[in-house]
């Protein structure tokens, strides 16, 4: 992989990209290009040409038309959150798309009910502008979402926050702003109507539907019109603690069949361990603690303190932990829901414990990324997931926890840690375990935390041994997955598209899709496992 600037000098493109995009925002210097290019999978990749920085759905489209016309794969980069190779290079002539200029609120339409966003847009930045007129999407993002973007998101179709209810963001999505590999521009939804706003996603066949979930394969969505609603008056919490994770699992899939919360995530004793360990800094602490106190009144102030006197004890010896948040327009009703699911919480075996972690989450939803992406000690955090329907998830965390045991051994042997998170997306079932082990944290990931870790956990070497167990154990379990019949979200170049496939004619249409859209291959190539 070659990261010096590319033999001849500066391309001819460049300049002309540098008139597009401005002199300021196209990037060729080697560590610039370096750092775009990496995500967080430590898969093999390629250095990109170059990186480009455009602030508008016309500059994009330009961008792209003289890019792909000269010969070179373009590829968008949102927050930088993929594991899965989502937008890292495959080939060296790459312009690599760095979105977040593109981040402008285009319209928030509160008598049709929907926002349409610049897809470089982060989520925290959309929810906070929602918020003031009282309005949410109904999903409305990822932990990860201070820096994750709309359009990674809707490439990824990521779930987490609403989703319990109102599924992955695929589903708020009424339309897309599509730029393709010839620079073309593509409206879908009822946005394409010559007289008609973009109120409807179904303007004839769901043309939006094939840019979700594409893990960027078919173009670069440069704006996107979503959802909206009304901005649940009231909020309940509750956390509940089991012994065993099948009886933690069957109380989630219950509550899930009801479709009343909001979201609903199950941690294990190693998770419920590093947050103890890990947590939050004091100052976040205090931070969360006041924002709590200043939303809810006078209810505010006692949950606050309540939290404050909870501290960091509240998952000590805690086996498997569930954290459940309701949403309603009336506190009687979000009470009602709360009590439906403490019912079905006791009837498994579960017994209350301190709320604090949903509150926590929801005072703060998109805090920092450190607890996320890394282990409480600074280790490497690497997961992989399985989707499936709700009558499978007993059997895929037995599997899961089969699957780790068997493996006990080797991750002793090189000191490797495991964990999973289990929550669910409307009717279905999510089960992510995670390998935690120290290993180079690399530019990206120091990046994206404090500086007073970055500075502590800078000096942590590389183990390329332990690192290829750990991409070797990951792959067995995507493997196991598939077998079990689960799906997957952020598909990217990692998960095995076409074998997962029953019927060989799907593929066909996949491949006749990708190239009646972008019949060079120059869009994210790889993508899908497309080339």
């Amino acid at each position: 992989m070659n990261v010096e600037t590319p033999a001849g000098g500066e391309p001819a493109l460049f300049g002309q990209l540098k008139q597009i995009v401005g002199n300021d925002h196209v990037l060729t210097d080697p560590e610039s290009r370096a750092f775009y290019s990496t995500d967080l999978s430590f898969r093999p990749r390629e250095i990109a040409a170059a990186v480009i920085q455009p602030d508008s759905s016309e500059g994009l489209a330009q961008a792209v038309g003289v890019a792909t016309g000269a010969g070179y794969a373009v590829v968008a980069r949102g927050g930088g959150m993929s594991y899965t190779s989502g937008y890292t290079p495959e080939k060296e002539k790459t312009v690599l798309v760095d979105m977040r200029r593109m981040n402008r609120i285009v319209e928030i339409n509160t008598d049709d009910m929907y926002v349409t966003v610049g897809c470089g847009c982060t989520w925290k930045a959309l929810y906070e502008a929602l918020q003031k007129k009282g309005l949410r999407t109904p999903y409305f993002g990822p932990l990860s979402g201070k820096y994750a973007t709309v359009g990674g998101a809707l490439s990824q179709n990521s779930l987490f926050l609403g989703s319990g209810v109102y599924h992955t963001v695929a589903e708020s999505v009424l339309g897309l702003k599509v730029v393709l590999a010839d620079g073309s521009v593509l409206q879908t939804g009822s946005g394409a109507h010559k007289h008609a706003n973009p109120f409807y996603r179904h303007f004839g066949p769901d043309i939006t539907g094939i840019f979700t979930a594409d893990t960027g394969a078919f173009g670069l969505k440069a704006e996107a019109t979503l959802r909206l609603i009304t901005a649940p008056a009231s909020t309940a919490y509750m956390s509940f603690k089991f012994d065993t994770l099948a009886a933690m699992l069957k109380a989630q899939t219950r509550i899930a069949r009801l479709g009343i919360a909001s979201e609903c995530y199950g941690f294990d004793p190693y998770y419920n361990n590093g947050f103890e360990k890990q947590g939050i800094t004091f100052k976040e602490g205090l931070s969360v603690v006041g924002k709590v106190a200043r939303k809810g009144g006078i209810k505010g102030v006692a949950r606050a303190a309540k939290m404050a006197v909870a501290g960091q004890g509240i998952l000590r010896d805690v086996p498997y932990s569930l954290h459940i948040t309701f949403d309603a327009l009336t506190d009687t009703v979000a009470n009602e829901h709360q009590e439906a699911a403490a019912e079905i919480c006791l009837d498994e075996g579960g017994t209350e414990i301190e709320n604090s972690i949903p509150v926590a989450f929801r005072a703060e939803p998109f805090g920092g990324v450190r607890t996320v992406l890394l282990g409480s000690e600074g280790e490497i955090w690497l997961p992989v997931h399985g989707f499936f329907p709700l009558s499978r998830a007993v059997d895929a965390g037995a599997a899961t926890e089969r699957f780790l045991e068997d493996k006990k051994d080797v991750l002793e042997r090189h000191n490797i840690r495991t964990s999973y998170l289990t929550c669910f997306s409307g009717a279905e079932f999510v089960i992510e375990p995670s390998f935690y082990w120290h290993d180079e944290l690399g530019e990206f990931r120091l990046s994206l935390i404090e500086e007073e870790f970055a500075k502590k956990w800078r000096t942590i070497p590389a183990d390329e041994d332990t690192r290829r167990v750990v991409l070797g154990l990951r792959d067995e379990l995507r493997d196991l997955y598939d077998s079990l019949g689960g799906c997957h979200l952020q598909l990217g170049k990692y998960y095995k598209y076409e074998e997962m496939m029953r019927d060989p004619r799907l593929w066909r249409v996949v491949n006749d899709i990708k190239t009646a859209l972008d019949p060079e291959r120059r869009v994210n190539p790889g993508s899908l496992g497309l080339r």
